[in-house]
């Protein structure tokens, strides 16, 4: 499971095609600290960072990515995993199109709950100031 939620960090960061200092730093702070992915070592980090950036060198659609990870979590690791993507693209204070696509396709993809989505984009609104 730490490695798909950080594959979908890493995604949600990427999904604009820029990964923001803001970005960057939250990412940081979430291997630091974050308990599923801390204990990662910076070996697995480096090379889970290099298996996404890969495929998306690759050509790979992020649709297909995100399938490939929902296939490894839980209903409740998916709802972790999308309101910590949420978190990622609106830590910049802004929520561009290509970050919202990328959200969009978790919560379809996942089938994520509407009162999930609700209350996440809600939460990051309240935060970040961002629809």
């Amino acid at each position: 499971m730490s490695k798909e939620i950080l594959q979908v960090l890493l995604l949600a960061a990427a999904s604009d095609g820029i990964i923001d200092p803001e970005e960057q730093q939250l990412l940081e702070n979430y291997r630091k600290h974050y308990p599923p992915i801390r204990d990662l070592s910076e070996e697995e980090f480096n090379s889970e960072a290099v298996a996404v950036f890969n495929r998306i060198s690759a050509g790979m659609k992020p649709e297909h990515i995100v399938e490939i990870l929902g296939e490894e979590l839980s209903d409740e690791n998916k709802n972790t995993a999308y309101a910590l993507a949420v978190e990622v693209c609106a830590s910049n204070f802004q929520i561009v199109p290509p970050e919202n696509d990328f959200l969009t396709c978790l919560e379809t993809q996942w089938k994520i709950k509407k009162k999930i989505i609700e209350a996440v984009r809600l939460s990051s609104q309240l935060r970040y100031s961002v629809n």
